[in-house]
This record gives C-alpha cells, sequence and structure tokens, in this order.
C-alpha cells in the first residue's frame, strides 16, 4: 500500500511538474496543466476582487445611510397624523433602553425653490440645531467653517440690496449649482399645496438665505434635499406646536429591525410606531441584495468555465496517456489507483489555481486600494477605493473551487477504468 502510495506521488510529480523541465513533453503536458490553472485562477482572483469591492461599496454606502439617516424614526401610528411637542417625550423614549444614544424631532416636506425664474423641487428637513449633531452625522458634509448653529440665524442676503434679515437654510451642494447660487444669496421656498388668503387660494412664499451648503455623498440626495431649522419648517408648512417625527440614533444600527420591534412594544400605547432604517431603505437594500447575488453567479460561472478545462485537459490526458495506464496496470495498480491519481491531480490543479487567484486578488486589491488608479478614481468619488475583504466568503469560494475541481477529474477518473489493457498493450507491440 506504501509503495502505491509513493508511487502515485511519484507520478503526480511527472504529470504536474517534471512536465516543466522537459523540452520533448513541455508543449502537451505543461500546457494541459497551465491551462486549467489559469482557468480556476482567474475565476478566484474575479470572485475576489469583486466581491471585496462590492463589499466595500455597500458598506461605504451603509456608513453614509447611517450618517443621513436616523436608526430608527418614530412617527404617528397614523401616518397622515403629527406628534405634539413634548419635550418630556424624548426623554421618556431615551429612557426605554439603555441602547438609545440620542433623541431628536424633526419636520419635513415637499417644497419648490424659486431662485429667479429658475425652480426646482426639493425636500425640506427642518432639524434641531442642537440635538440633530447627536442622532445624525450631517456636520461632517457641511461646507468649511459651518455648523449647524448656522439655522438658529437670520442673516442679510448679499444678492439683495438693503437686505432684510432672513431665516437662514443649508442647501445641498447640487441644488445650489442647478439654481445658479453661492452661499449667501437668498431664494424663495413655495408650498407644494396652495393656502387661502385675502385673493383667494395661493401658494406660500417664504425668503430665506443660504447660509451654508452641504455635499452629501448620495446622489438621490444631493439633488433634492435642504435644511433649516425645525421652528422654520413648522412656520413655513404651518404645522406650529407639531413634529413629523422623532429620529433615534442606537448603539447597534444593524439591530434596528429587532429592536424596533421591542420597541413598539412600549410606543403603540402612545399612539406612535417605529421604524428601522432598513424599513425606509428597504427598495435600496434589495437592489445591493440582488446585485451582490448576481455578480456571484457571474463568477460562479467563471470558476466553473475553469473546472471544465481540468475536465477536458484529464480527458486528453487519459487518451494521451492510455498506454502508460496500460502498462502500470500491468505492473500492479489496480483501476481504483489510476482513478485515484486523475482525482488527485484535479485536487491538486484546483487547489493551486485557488492560490494563484488569491494571491492576484490581494496583490489587485491593495493596489487599488493604496494608489490613484485613474479610471477607477474618477468614476468613484471615495478614495481611496472602499475595500472589505470577507474572509468568511472566502473561504467558501477556495473550498468550493477545490471541490468543484475534483468533482471535475470525476469524469476522467470513470474513463480510465474503462481502458481495455489487453487492446492497448497489443496495438503498442
Amino acid at each position: 500500500m506504501q509503495t502505491k502510495a509513493k508511487a502515485i506521488r511519484f507520478l503526480l510529480y511527472r504529470y504536474l511538474f517534471s512536465s516543466w523541465a522537459s523540452r520533448t513533453r513541455k508543449n502537451a503536458s505543461s500546457i494541459g496543466v497551465l491551462l486549467p490553472v489559469t482557468g480556476v485562477a482567474i475565476g478566484v482572483f474575479a470572485f475576489t476582487v469583486v466581491l471585496s469591492v462590492m463589499g466595500g461599496f455597500v458598506k461605504d454606502i451603509k456608513n453614509n445611510l447611517f450618517n443621513l439617516n436616523a436608526h430608527i424614526e418614530i412617527i404617528a401610528k397614523n401616518k397622515n397624523d403629527l406628534i405634539p411637542i413634548d419635550p418630556l417625550l424624548l426623554s421618556k423614549i431615551e429612557s426605554f433602553s439603555s441602547d438609545i444614544l440620542s433623541t431628536a424631532p424633526y419636520q419635513s416636506g415637499d417644497v419648490i425653490l424659486q431662485a429667479g425664474n429658475k425652480g426646482q423641487m426639493a425636500r425640506l428637513e427642518g432639524i434641531s440645531p442642537e440635538k440633530a449633531p447627536l442622532t445624525l452625522g450631517i456636520e461632517k458634509y457641511l461646507s468649511k467653517n459651518s455648523s449647524l448653529d448656522i439655522l438658529n440665524k437670520k442673516l442679510k442676503a448679499q444678492n439683495i440690496y438693503k437686505s432684510a434679515d432672513f431665516p437662514t437654510i443649508i442647501l445641498s451642494y447640487d441644488l445650489m449649482n442647478q439654481l445658479g447660487l453661492n452661499v449667501g444669496d437668498s431664494l424663495t421656498l413655495v408650498s407644494t399645496q396652495p393656502d387661502e388668503g385675502p385673493g383667494g387660494l395661493s401658494p406660500i412664499q417664504f425668503p430665506v438665505v443660504i447660509a451654508a451648503n452641504v455635499n452629501l455623498k448620495n446622489l438621490a440626495l444631493n439633488q433634492k434635499v435642504i435644511f433649516s431649522s425645525i421652528d422654520v419648517a413648522n412656520i413655513f408648512f404651518q404645522t406650529h406646536n407639531t413634529w413629523k417625527g422623532i429620529q433615534i440614533k442606537i448603539k447597534n444600527p444593524l439591530d434596528a429591525d429587532d429592536f424596533s420591534i421591542n420597541l413598539n412594544k412600549k410606543l403603540n400605547p402612545l399612539g406612535l410606531q417605529a421604524i428601522p432604517w432598513t424599513e425606509s431603505n428597504s427598495a435600496f437594500l434589495k437592489v445591493l441584495t440582488l446585485e451582490k447575488w448576481g455578480m456571484s453567479f457571474v463568477m460562479s460561472m467563471i470558476i466553473l468555465v475553469g473546472c471544465f478545462s481540468i475536465s477536458i485537459s484529464l480527458l486528453l490526458s487519459v487518451r494521451r496517456k492510455s498506454s502508460e495506464f496500460a502498462i502500470l496496470r500491468s505492473m500492479g495498480f489496480e483501476q481504483l489507483d489510476l482513478s485515484r491519481l486523475l482525482l488527485w491531480q484535479g485536487f491538486i490543479i484546483g487547489l493551486a489555481g485557488v492560490v494563484i487567484g488569491l494571491i492576484l486578488g490581494g496583490l489587485c486589491l491593495y493596489f487599488i486600494h493604496n494608489y490613484q488608479i485613474p479610471f477607477i478614481t474618477h468614476s468613484y468619488s471615495s478614495k481611496p477605493l472602499p475595500i472589505l475583504v470577507n474572509y468568511f466568503d472566502l473561504i467558501i469560494i477556495s473550498l468550493g473551487s477545490v471541490f468543484l475541481a475534483m468533482l471535475a477529474a470525476v469524469w476522467p477518473a470513470i474513463e480510465v477504468k474503462n481502458l481495455d489493457i489487453i487492446e492497448i498493450l497489443s496495438v503498442r507491440n
């Protein structure tokens, strides 16, 4: 038994490695090893790079969502209702759990921005300049030397001669460019719902001054969001002494779903309900999950194609070395020994492809994360490119690739058992 094991190791070395040093056998045997190893390596390399970049991309998006959205929002059970202002309600909610880090009220609604002859739909978010920084991470995206405290002030408009003092807003960067405005300019907030005044139905017009701009790392939000103090928003929407809802920050935002279920048990008697960030962004998260699974499927097909090349290569090897296998059988090798030899070849080819693919993938991730590659950095705003290596996924990919490589060797292992030794040796003689 040990003699056969040594013979199998010798044959593996001869078929997989020594052929590279032989000029006469290099064209056939070495290429028959190189191609399947390359196929598996390319698949593992692509899988490693794509999933790591996709993981970093998703992590970056979630971080932005955590910064720009509350982990949990509390609103009235009837979504059309507003919450009466009650400072004690905030402290009461915070007392429900030690995992609640902060709370902040907000008011929001649709608005039309009018600047000269230009108009743009937007979303007005009324926040508390004192409490919002504890719940949201907006301040890190503000223009230099700006803070949310500016929303408590009134300023004169630089584009109006002898301007009066107007309430202030913070305008998203893309909106400011679309309207052709600068910090310090005035614009008019126009309500989307007409209000009955002395002259009949007409929309509310509310002049404000741009005190700062915010450049959010979210294209959709950057084109529609403006911020004001919650008092200014209540005046504009005519929702005095009410809140649209309450924003909550918790210790672990990934547990927001379970936390909301437990929180709702305490909020239901108050006529309130908790909505986690995963529910308010459910459509977007489903797209990300679907995209990840789609990419994983495509990368798996690349690895599978590489494993098919192992099967083809070993089948050709069986045909090409049939006389050698016949001689081995005549020397005492059994059919099972030859099948084991081919399975070991598939295993080593798959393992070599996995190791090479992981090394190349790691080097590629290192370079795209640490060096400014023009065609990548121009397409993605975050620098450096975010990378998240999921080692559990890599282990599954590696083990799966080696298993598929061994599975690809099953057919050649069955074919070698069907060789007619007598016929092969008679033809050889």
